[in-house]
C-alpha cells in the first residue's frame, strides 16, 4: 500500500480535508515534505467561526466547526517566552513573543479558510487609556490586514464584529472582507468606561465609502457617538446607532422614511445622551416609569408605526408593529 505522500495530489487533498481541522495542523507538524503539501495546496479547514481577544498579556483565538462548541487556544506572556495552552495541552515557547506566535496561527487559519464564515469577530480592551491602548493594538491590527491582504481572494464572512474607537482600527480588517456576503456590521468602544470619560465620538467617512457598507443588510454601533445624520444609515434594515443629541425633529424624518413607498428598514435605534422637542410627535402614552410610545397610520391597515422611548436606557426605537399590539387607550395619529 503506498503512503500518504505517494498517493496523487487530488487524493491527498481529499484526504486531507476529510480529516478536517485542528488535525491539518497537527498532520502539518508530522514530515516537512507533508507541511510543503499543506501549505502550498492549502487545504480547506472549514470554520464556521474566528473569534479573537486582544490582551496586553495574553491573546484568546477562539475557532468554531460546524455543530461543535468554541475551542480556545490561549497565548501567554510569560517573563521567559509564551506560554501556549490548546485542548488542555501546555506548551512552554522560550524566547518567544505571545502576539507574534498568535498571529503565526492567525495567518495559517486565514490562508486554509476558503468557506464560508458565519462569524468573525476581532474584540479588544482592558485598558481605559484610549492613546495608550492604540499603540498597543495597532500593530497587530496592521499585522492583521497584510495577513487579510495577501488573501487571494476577500475572506467570505457573514457577520463582522468588532471593538473599536477609531475609523482606522476598522479599516483593517473590514475593506479585506467579502462585500457580497457580509450582511451584519457591528462595533463598539473597547472600554465603556473610556466611552463616558472621553464621550468618544467614531469618524465614518472612509467606512461608509466601502461596498461592505452599503451592502450589508443590518448595522449596530454600540457605545460610540457618530455624528452623521440619520438619512446615513437609511440603507440598512435593521439599525441601532449612539447619537449625543435627538430631537423631536429627527424622529420626524425617520417617521417618514419608514412610511415612504420604498421603505426597506424595519428598525431603527438611536442610543442617546440628550432628547430634546418630544412633544412635536404628537399624542403619546406615557408609562409610571416615564417611558413613551407614540402610534402612527400606514397605508397597510394590519400594520403601525411606533415609536417608542425607552428611559432606563436611554434609547428611542422606531418599528412597525401589528395593529393588534397597539394598546385600547392608544391615539393611532395620522
Amino acid at each position: 500500500m503506498p503512503s500518504l505522500l505517494e498517493m496523487p495530489e487530488n487524493v491527498m487533498l481529499k484526504i486531507t480535508e476529510a480529516v478536517g481541522f485542528p488535525s491539518i495542523l497537527t498532520l502539518r507538524k508530522t514530515c516537512h515534505d507533508y507541511r510543503n503539501f499543506i501549505d502550498d495546496k492549502t487545504p480547506n479547514i472549514n470554520l464556521t467561526g474566528i473569534f479573537i481577544h486582544v490582551h496586553p498579556k495574553r491573546m484568546y483565538l477562539y475557532y468554531e466547526i460546524s455543530g461543535t462548541v468554541k475551542t480556545l487556544i490561549l497565548y501567554n506572556n510569560h517573563p521567559d517566552g509564551c506560554v501556549i495552552n490548546h485542548k488542555s495541552h501546555e506548551m512552554f515557547l522560550r524566547n518567544e513573543d505571545f502576539t507574534s506566535l498568535f498571529l503565526k496561527d492567525f495567518e495559517l487559519f486565514i490562508k486554509h479558510q476558503k468557506s464560508v464564515l458565519e462569524q468573525f469577530h476581532f474584540y479588544s480592551g482592558c485598558l481605559t487609556n484610549e492613546e495608550e491602548f492604540h499603540q498597543f493594538i495597532s500593530p497587530i491590527l496592521d499585522k492583521t490586514m497584510k495577513i487579510l491582504k495577501s488573501r487571494p481572494r476577500p475572506l467570505k464572512v457573514k457577520e463582522f464584529t468588532m471593538s473599536a474607537f477609531r475609523q482606522e482600527h476598522v479599516m483593517s480588517i473590514l475593506p479585506y472582507l467579502d462585500a457580497n456576503l457580509l450582511t451584519n456590521i457591528s462595533m463598539g468602544h473597547t472600554d465603556y468606561g473610556a466611552f463616558e470619560n472621553n464621550e468618544t465620538v467614531m469618524k465614518l467617512n472612509e467606512i461608509m465609502e466601502l461596498p461592505q457598507w452599503r451592502n450589508a443588510t443590518s448595522l449596530d454601533i454600540s457605545h460610540l457617538y457618530v455624528t452623521e445624520p440619520n438619512q446615513a444609515f437609511y440603507g440598512f434594515t435593521k439599525v441601532a446607532i449612539w447619537k449625543k443629541s435627538v430631537s423631536g425633529n429627527d424622529l420626524l424624518f425617520v417617521k417618514e422614511k419608514f412610511l415612504s413607498p420604498n421603505n426597506q428598514t424595519e428598525e431603527f435605534s438611536i442610543s442617546y445622551k440628550d432628547f430634546v422637542d418630544s412633544r412635536i410627535l404628537g399624542d403619546c402614552i406615557t408609562a409610571e416609569c416615564g417611558n413613551q410610545d407614540w402610534y402612527y397610520r400606514t397605508d397597510n391597515n394590519e400594520k403601525i408605526l411606533t415609536i417608542s422611548k425607552i428611559n432606563w436606557s436611554k434609547m428611542l426605537v422606531v418599528r412597525f408593529i401589528g395593529r393588534l399590539d397597539v394598546p385600547e387607550s392608544a391615539v393611532v395619529l395620522a
